[in-house]
């Protein structure tokens, strides 16, 4: 549940929100100071042109451009509440709160699905930057992040409707869902394509993990390490951050939990403030040279043509190195 929904609901109970309301400006903040240099930085720093070893760097970008988004969207959010706190309640200023936090839960999961296929592709990109080929395996791994970031944008899209299709037409378009008719039941129907959505993306994350474990365990004999770490390193952030959306969502969306505030702060921290972290993580590797542990191929640099014997060279002093034709 968005936080404006669970502030209206809570304010509606007597419950006093200015400590929390604070204490989630604040969080949201830090990430929003966070993300927008490097946002901007890597739409301009971190190329692709036809290396196949940074397959990843298109989707490395949309998921910064999705996550501040996100994080734009709910500090718009937060400032429709202070506004409310302060001025007094505005029912033109809670009607665009509760549509911007249904756009910020549709921003939220299609940023997950973007930074899922980066991190997947990673990897593979990666090995290609080692041995200059590609494999099968590399393949079943992109065609299959493909699928399932179609999947969880596809049920994205159809909450983010039934969400609007409540508000339109099953509450009072102020935060109070009629009892009577299918309001009711379509807030289930909510709750179980968002849980569906965070066990998806818990489960591709325990892939990632497993994948970057192993390319990490594989570094004393790649030219990569530092690039292996950092992935080690952004691959275990996101597998903290998915985890916990995964038990959000057993606990508050399947099993009914009761709207608070202190969940939502918990979501800053673990879920959105690690998500911030692993795309900076991600951004050292996407725009670093060869020489300084990027991940190019072999006859590629930067995005420029260059020799496989000085990309050889280059990495030399950091392990050993295979080159092959395809």
């Amino acid at each position: 549940m968005a936080f404006f929904q669970t502030f209206h609901y809570n304010n509606a109970d007597g419950n006093d929100p200015k400590a929390w309301v604070v204490a989630y400006t604040v969080l949201v903040g830090v990430v929003l100071l966070a993300v927008i240099p490097f946002t901007f930085l890597s739409l301009f720093k971190s190329h692709f042109g036809s290396d196949p070893a940074r397959r990843f760097v298109p989707w490395f970008k949309a998921s910064f451009v999705l996550t501040l988004a996100l994080v734009f969207t709910q500090f718009v959010i937060t400032t429709c509440i202070v506004y409310n706190v302060n001025v007094g309640v505005e029912w033109h200023a809670v009607r665009a709160g509760l549509h911007l936090g249904y756009l910020a839960e549709l921003f939220r999961t299609l940023s997950a699905a973007t930074v899922m296929v980066f991190l997947l592709e990673l990897g593979p990109g990666i090995y290609h930057a080692i041995h200059g080929i590609s494999s099968s395996f590399e393949r079943v791994i992109r065609y299959l992040a493909y699928f399932l970031a179609f999947v969880v944008v596809a049920l994205a899209i159809t909450y983010y409707g039934l969400l609007l299709d409540v508000q339109l037409n099953f509450s009072n378009r102020v935060g109070s869902i009629h009892q009577f008719g299918r309001g009711p039941v379509r807030i289930v129907e909510v709750n179980k394509l968002m849980a569906a959505t965070a066990i998806i993306l818990w489960v591709a994350s325990l892939a990632i993990t497993g994948l970057s474990v192993y390319t990490y365990l594989r570094r004393k004999v790649s030219p990569l390490k530092t690039a292996s770490t950092l992935y080690l390193a952004a691959s275990l952030l996101n597998l903290l951050g998915s985890t916990w959306n995964f038990a959000y969502a057993i606990h508050w969306l399947l099993g009914n939990g009761r709207a608070d505030f202190y969940p939502l702060v918990l979501t800053i921290i673990l879920a959105w403030w690690s998500r911030g972290l692993l795309l900076i993580i991600s951004f050292c590797i996407a725009v670093r040279s060869g020489p300084r542990g990027g991940v190019w191929s072999s006859g590629h640099k930067n995005g420029s043509t260059m020799y496989d014997s000085v990309n050889r060279d280059s990495y030399a002093t950091e392990g050993t190195y295979t080159s092959r034709r395809v």
